[in-house]
């Protein structure tokens, strides 16, 4: 992985392979002259102290040494680089693992700080009180008048949509034609959200309604304008009690 070292490694062996062979070499050219008594005198041997066959032979015996000091340190610097190359992908094994482990570690926070956002977009009413009927309502402003008994008449002003507030869906608006509507809070004059919602309401409070189907029309729906099983929307005021 580092080129200086490698190219170190490279001149390494060389070196030895270079010094094996000139062993090698050496060694062949002694052998030849030991089954040759009478040949020539080697004066280019660079192995060669003199050129009597006595002193080339003893030379030989020292390159016996030699080579097998070569072949020794060869297969140690060999053992060695191997260790190294082991070690080292080793280390850069566990340095790719801590990568990974961080890289996740940060995914799963980004994913956990993510989640809150989704869970706000999927539930746009989480800030609504929900009764044990499952009518849903937030208070937009607060009264500061009674608030009725069942029984009272009163009015109220009241806008209702399909699929969600102020939606292209609207149905009905008391507001659009200018006249409040006029109803007996719990005597099952309405609808059983609004006799729940009004019970509870003081005149001037003004509140946001999400009222299930089985406390609207419930599957039969109404007048063919409110199909069966509709969620219904509404924006209602309590303006007084007759």
């Amino acid at each position: 992985r580092n080129p200086k070292r490698r190219e170190q490694w490279h001149q390494c062996m060389y070196r030895i392979y270079h010094d094996l062979t000139k062993a090698l070499h050496s060694t062949s050219q002694l052998s030849t002259l030991d089954d040759q008594p009478n040949a020539p005198m080697l004066t280019n041997n660079p192995y060669s102290a003199s050129n009597s066959i006595s002193q080339i032979y003893k030379r030989y015996k020292s390159n016996r040494i030699m080579k097998l000091f070569c072949i020794i340190s060869f297969f140690a610097v060999l053992a060695t680089t191997a260790t190294a190359y082991s070690l080292s992908n080793e280390a850069s094994g566990v340095t790719a693992r801590r990568a990974f482990i961080r890289n996740t570690a940060a995914t799963v926070a980004v994913g956990t700080n993510i989640a809150p956002a989704i869970a706000d977009d999927a539930d746009p009413y989480a800030d609504y009180t929900v009764t044990e009927s499952g009518l849903k309502y937030l208070v937009t402003k607060q009264g500061t008048g009674a608030i009725p008994s069942a029984g009272q008449v009163i009015k109220a002003h009241y806008t209702g949509w399909l699929d969600d507030f102020d939606s292209i869906r609207k149905f009905d608006s008391s507001r659009d034609r200018g006249r409040p509507f006029s109803f007996k809070v719990g005597a099952g004059q309405v609808i059983r959200g609004w006799d729940e919602c009004f019970s509870t309401m003081a005149v001037g409070e003004r509140r946001r309604l999400v009222i299930p189907p089985r406390m609207g029309y419930g599957d039969r729906g109404a007048g063919g304008v409110i199909p069966g099983g509709a969620t219904l929307y509404f924006d209602v005021e309590l303006l007084s009690i007759q």
